[in-house]
């Protein structure tokens, strides 16, 4: 029995540290039925030059910037394959990532795996594993308190995408996990606990935007149990208060004391004063203090 058409889609963007590497990453798998798409995302460095040099053995779109999600639903577009994989052009693939999904199926429309953290060198040298808690079948209930799954892991039915929706072209960010909240309502998952792919971590690419994600965060949670009609309200503020404790360590360690102690506050009141909340509005609070800075409600 052959294998069906897997279309593999990279988008670009200012890509050239490290796009070769991901890019032979993917022509190492041993699952012999590939498409490769590449969308170059309007990148003014060396990018697009590095992907000429495979023409033979990728399809290249040459975009004017319209930002990640467009240049994934683009390449959806153009895709042959009855399945997609999505990897970032910073990110890396062991050589049977998509033949242990594929093995692992079992009927499901869509799979996720495992993934090391890897540095921002190019030797793709792994700083730690994944400890976020990930698993395979309804996963809603998980996925809504956090977004454990990246976009490099996933294996989906082309369909299943489509009627999904795509990539919600207008967020900024978290537009990985509105889709995957909706399909996840949907339909079970398949999950392979070996860690077969690499997620690249950059030095503060996260702390600094606080400020930026929780009306995101509020926003892609809203959708959630709008959308996906569930009444389940406890389940909608726990979800809110992960949210606000989240940004709360992101504005902290970005030295944002007046948003930390905020979200902290925030966090505390919708979990009903929990102690652990409780406690770590204090600590917050007595931080913010001995920052001096100027606090105000």
């Amino acid at each position: 029995m052959s294998l069906p058409l897997i279309s593999v889609i990279i988008p670009a963007y200012n890509a050239e540290a490290y796009i070769e590497e991901t890019l032979e990453s993917v022509l190492e798998q041993d699952y012999s039925n590939l498409e490769i798409i590449v969308v170059n995302d309007g990148s003014t460095d060396n990018t697009l030059k590095i992907l000429n040099n495979y023409q033979d053995k990728i399809t290249v779109f040459d975009i004017t910037n319209s930002g990640v999600s467009y240049a994934r639903n683009y390449a959806v577009k153009h895709a042959k394959g009855d399945w997609l994989a999505f990897i970032d052009a910073d990110d890396l693939w062991n050589p049977d990532k998509l033949s242990k999904q594929y093995e692992q199926l079992n009927g499901h429309l869509w799979s996720h795996c495992n993934s090391y953290y890897i540095g921002e060198e190019q030797s793709g040298k792994v700083t730690r594993l994944d400890l976020s808690e990930q698993s395979g079948g309804s996963i809603f209930e998980k996925l809504i308190l956090e977004n454990f799954i990246t976009t490099s892991t996933i294996l989906i039915d082309k369909q299943t995408f489509i009627d999904a929706g795509g990539f919600d072209e207008k967020l900024a960010a978290l537009e990985d996990w509105k889709l995957w909240l909706d399909i996840a309502f949907k339909h079970p998952i398949s999950y392979v606990e070996q860690p077969v792919a690499k997620y690249r971590v950059y030095q503060g690419s996260t702390s600094r935007k606080a400020r930026k994600m929780l009306p995101l965060h509020l926003a892609v949670i809203e959708h959630a149990f709008t959308k996906n009609v569930s009444n389940n309200h406890s389940l909608k503020k726990l979800a809110q208060e992960k949210s606000y404790t989240i940004c709360s360590y992101l504005a902290e360690d970005a030295g944002d004391s007046r948003f930390a102690l905020h979200c902290a506050w925030h966090a505390m009141n919708i979990g009903r004063f929990k102690l652990l909340l409780v406690k770590r509005f204090v600590r917050t609070l007595l931080n913010s203090v001995k920052n001096k800075p100027n606090i105000t409600f």
